[in-house]
């Protein structure tokens, strides 16, 4: 840990309900223990708050004040406290969940991280904290060894609070700083009242060492480093990291401010610039806190760094200064008010999370005539009126498509008009779909389900299962009363309603609410017949003596009481309890090993990336030949059972994905791009009738902006919205 000292407190065996079984770490303003819960069979993490508040019988009554607060906090990315209590030695403890995963520290003693992995972390943390704000809560022990790691590697905020509830006259680490002077804000170290905003410095400081190995300020004293936060302009990141964008430095700058008025407002803008940074893209485009511009993808400004001014230092400073070192000393730094140097430099600009219409800027389309509008517009009018038409285009039954590009959610018109971006925090997502009430998209983000009201620009998590090795899939059926979910290769059916769907939160939880459930194949994803009789199963299985990637169509109505039930298919999971509800495999079909070949589908690649049913007869799918997934495209009849190989494109080459089937089945939007031009192929999609394969006629794919898809990765994953 960072800056720890020893603490005389050494508990008993035993601290309230918890046995102690070794003593995981310490630091100035606690001692962790690894315990033991026997009432729920579980390790936990003792936190215990140092002897000294022992003999103060005011700091009970803080402590269990604030404590209430601190156990409210409830977020996915926000280590949950389980309890807090007084053991019968009169030693104040805090009782969370045990992340065997290490600490940040620990990361950062193996040397930097890379800019994509810092990108990672500090999204998936930044709601956390900003949600801890927004509950009137301030961290202010922001620092490395505060940033827990779960085993699948996914980090979490620990130790809200603690500094808050040691606060007050007590005099915890031998002056009355509060907080690691590493990792504390200007405003923090003088004594001043500090906001979020505070935590928001602490987090650049940690992203500069994250990044560059190294803290931003070295001392020979935790007082030295305390004072250069105050009195030092912020250094040039590139010193420490010149292999770093060139952009990097805004960033610091800007999340490091001296004055929290100039900084990051939020952590959830800190984390939208810093994926602009490791994105690629220039700060240039980065908005500042007063003024909304487009990003532009067409054409990109390099941005020049931001190099701080020296400025001449007044003898009062250097009085100042030699004052300051003198009442750190007799720990008087929190009575210290001193202004703030000028640092001599614009405030660098940031992202704010919005949703973002490029579509008068990008290409001449149409402006949309169903208005959606954001929570904060930021198009910039044009110059030259736009013609409009008199209504959403319906194509298929379809009139708004949804994708994803550069992990965010966009929607535009069928025709390609009115193209907008929905989310805006670069998180991976998957299994994209529309809700029946044709405002809502459904989607997963690592082991979260979360949704995106597209009229109200509202984002929420409905439910995160956090045991979740992998969360395959989940897919609503036809008429929104079920839903299919993939968690961990198994199969979980049960009534769909999003309320319910919230209290879900472990694999024992899905089972107790589910309708069906299958543990015999390893299920990746999965699609719903029209009747919501069949479920169709894309699964590992066995062709001869290699795994493969197998689409199997199951007939639904085997699912059965497991201790009442005939089995007559093929298996039963072994594992199941009395009281489950099993699918049997009544298998209707399985392909494609036994039915047809499909060029690139073989024991080197046996995969299908993508596939979609119509929900009667017809499938659409394709193998694996590049870019993660792009492959030869086909369709297969199940009721004629043949197959054919598909070329929308007309170039007679591969490669396809993601295609998708319109409501009405009778047409269908995929992604292509031209193997033959390599490296300089494009995506492009196509949105055309079924019927019309094979005809001659040539078709033309929907108009986006140039260089839209810049990743030949790219998972478009579609969802057709099925018009009013």
């Amino acid at each position: 840990m960072d800056e720890t000292v020893q603490s005389s407190n050494k508990p008993k065996k035993v601290i309230g309900h918890y046995e102690i079984k070794s003593e995981l770490g310490r630091g100035g303003m606690a001692t962790v223990y690894l315990g033991y819960d026997a009432r729920f069979e579980r390790e936990v993490a003792v936190k215990v708050l140092p002897a000294e508040f022992l003999h103060d019988p005011q700091f009970s009554v803080r402590f269990h004040r604030e404590a209430k607060v601190v156990a409210a906090l409830e977020h996915p990315a926000i280590v949950p406290v389980y309890d807090v209590g007084v053991s019968d030695e009169g030693l104040h403890y805090f009782v969370m969940r045990y992340m065997d995963g290490g600490s940040l520290a620990d990361k950062l003693a193996e040397g930097e991280i890379s800019l994509k992995e810092v990108a990672r972390i500090i999204n998936i943390i930044a709601p956390a904290l900003d949600d801890a704000h927004a509950k009137g809560i301030v961290h202010r022990d922001l620092k490395p060894a505060n940033i827990l790691f779960d085993h699948r590697n996914r980090p979490y905020l620990s130790d809200f609070g603690i500094a808050k509830i040691s606060d007050s006259q007590y005099d915890v680490t031998g002056s009355a700083i509060i907080g690691t002077p590493a990792y504390m804000s200007p405003e923090q170290a003088q004594g001043k009242k500090v906001d979020g905003r505070s935590d928001i410095y602490a987090l650049g400081t940690i992203i500069y060492r994250m990044l560059t190995g190294t803290r931003p300020y070295n001392g020979d004293t935790p007082m030295s480093m305390a004072i250069k936060h105050i009195t030092d302009p912020t250094p040039d990141i590139l010193k420490d990291n010149p292999n770093l964008p060139i952009s990097a430095t805004s960033f610091i700058y800007r999340a490091m401010e001296k004055d929290p008025d100039a900084r990051f407002q939020t952590a959830v803008e800190l984390a939208e610039a810093l994926n602009a940074l490791a994105s690629g893209e220039d700060m240039a485009h980065v908005k500042t806190l007063s003024s909304h511009t487009k990003p532009s993808i067409k054409t990109r400004v390099q941005s020049k760094p931001i190099v701080p001014q020296k400025k001449k230092k007044k003898i009062v400073w250097i009085i100042a200064g030699v004052v300051v070192v003198g009442l750190l000393g007799l720990g008087l730094l929190s009575k210290l008010l001193l202004p703030l140097p000028a640092t001599g430099r614009t405030p660098s600009p940031t992202i704010r999370a919005t949703s973002t219409s490029i579509a008068n800027e990008l290409a001449p389309v149409s402006s949309p005539t169903e208005e959606i509008i954001p929570s904060i517009t930021i198009a910039s009018p044009t110059e030259t009126p736009v013609p409009t038409v008199p209504a959403l285009p319906v194509i298929g039954g379809a009139d708004k498509i949804a994708f994803i590009r550069n992990n965010d959610i966009w929607m535009m018109n069928v025709d390609g008009s009115d193209l907008l971006q929905l989310t805006n925090d670069n998180a991976q997502k998957s299994k994209l779909q529309w809700l029946p009430d044709g405002k809502t998209l459904i989607y997963v983000v690592g082991t979260c389900i979360k949704t995106v009201d597209v009229e109200e620009n509202v984002e929420d998590v409905v439910t995160c299962i956090e045991q979740a090795e992998y969360f395959d899939a989940i897919q609503i059926s036809p008429s929104g009363e079920q839903i299919a979910i993939s968690m961990n290769r198994e199969l979980f059916i049960l009534p769909f309603d999003l309320e319910t769907l919230q209290k879900a939160r472990s694999r024992n939880d899905l089972k107790e609410l589910g309708s069906c459930f299958f543990d015999d194949e390893s299920v990746l994803d999965l699609r719903w017949s029209n009747d919501e009789k069949v479920i169709a199963m894309r699964f590992q299985g066995v062709s001869g003596s290699t795994r493969v990637d197998l689409i199997r169509t199951v007939d639904m109505s085997n699912c059965q009481p497991a201790a009442v039930s005939a089995v007559t298919a093929t298996a039963v999971a072994e594992s199941a309890e009395d009281d489950d509800y099993l699918l049997a495999l009544n298998v209707i079909d399985e392909f494609p090993s036994a039915r047809f070949t499909m060029s690139g589908y073989n024991s080197t690649t046996p995969y299908i990336p993508e596939f979609d049913w119509d929900g009667e007869d017809l499938f659409l799918m394709n193998s694996f030949k590049r870019n993660d997934g792009y492959g030869y495209f086909y369709t297969y009849n199940t009721h004629s059972h043949k197959a054919e190989q598909l070329d929308p494109a007309g170039t007679s080459t591969c490669c396809y994905r993601d295609a998708r089937w319109s409501p009405d089945g009778s047409h269908f939007i995929v992604a292509y791009q031209d193997i033959a031009l390599g490296p300089k192929a494009e995506i492009l999609l196509y949105y055309l009738r079924f019927g019309t394969l094979g005809t001659g006629e040539t078709y033309t794919p929907i108009p986006l902006p140039e260089g839209f898809f810049s990743n030949l990765k790219e998972k478009p994953q579609f969802a057709l919205r099925p018009a009013n």
